[in-house]
């Protein structure tokens, strides 16, 4: 069984929330954390990162990106190989790719990303971000990360929207394109009629991270939840995801 959650932790938790955003992962007990704005973690000879990875007792990939806000991955299992492939390119943060052994010893390849906040230049990236995804699609693959997108039919808070956010009001076709290439979305297959609600400061109002699946690895999809604990709004704006794949 293999456990993945996905987190933005919120310009890199740091100073203060940190720990606190430590205890919220580790209460998830997954195998591969896939972390979103790991912000400041290249400084001082990589400090935030070496603590994090240390304290989950995981080897760690930091991803650099083009606005700072940089990608993470930490693992319990074996990394097999790695490539950032949105630096440099039409991204505002990027995408990386980590191989990864499996318990059953096959290789599960993960694609963590972030996506802009703005819609035309985030159907941009999506674009760019199926194209490299491609030819993983008869593979074990995810794609996971905050993807800053509404899909359709999800309930949204409107009334505890930030003025001039464009959630609620915004196209929802992003989500709808992952799927007609051809992956699945974990959480919504599993909760079929759940609000899944991950983002928001002071309580959630909507959802916009998420976990995706090939064909081959959403036939071993277990369980896809929002991750609970009693810290959440004190750790992040972002509530963390996990989904378990039998392999």
């Amino acid at each position: 069984m293999l456990r993945l959650l996905s987190y933005n932790v919120l310009e890199g938790a740091l100073p203060d929330r940190l720990a606190t955003v430590l205890r919220v992962i580790k209460s998830a007990e997954a195998d591969v954390a896939a972390i979103q704005e790991a912000r400041y973690w290249r400084r001082n000879r990589r400090e935030a990162f070496r603590r994090v990875g240390r304290e989950l007792g995981m080897r760690g990939l930091l991803f650099r990106a083009n606005s700072g806000f940089d990608l993470a991955v930490f693992s319990r299992l074996p990394i097999l190989g790695h490539r950032n492939l949105g630096l440099d390119t039409m991204f505002l943060h990027t995408t990386g790719a980590v191989d990864i052994e499996a318990p059953s010893g096959e290789t599960f390849t993960l694609f963590i990303t972030h996506l802009r906040p703005d819609y035309p230049s985030r159907r941009g990236e999506a674009r760019l971000l199926l194209q490299w995804m491609r030819p993983y699609r008869r593979r074990l693959c995810a794609m996971c990360g905050d993807l800053n997108s509404l899909t359709a039919g999800d309930p949204v808070a409107r009334a505890h929207i930030r003025r001039n956010s464009e959630l609620g009001r915004g196209p929802r076709e992003i989500i709808g394109s992952v799927e007609r290439a051809g992956w699945l979305d974990c959480f919504r297959e599993r909760n079929p009629s759940a609000p899944g609600l991950t983002l928001g400061e002071h309580r959630r109002v909507a959802r916009v991270d998420y976990i995706f699946a090939s064909k081959p690895l959403a036939e071993k999809l277990e369980a896809c939840r929002v991750h609970r604990h009693p810290e959440l709004l004190k750790a992040s704006d972002h509530s963390p995801l996990w989904a378990e794949f039998d392999i």
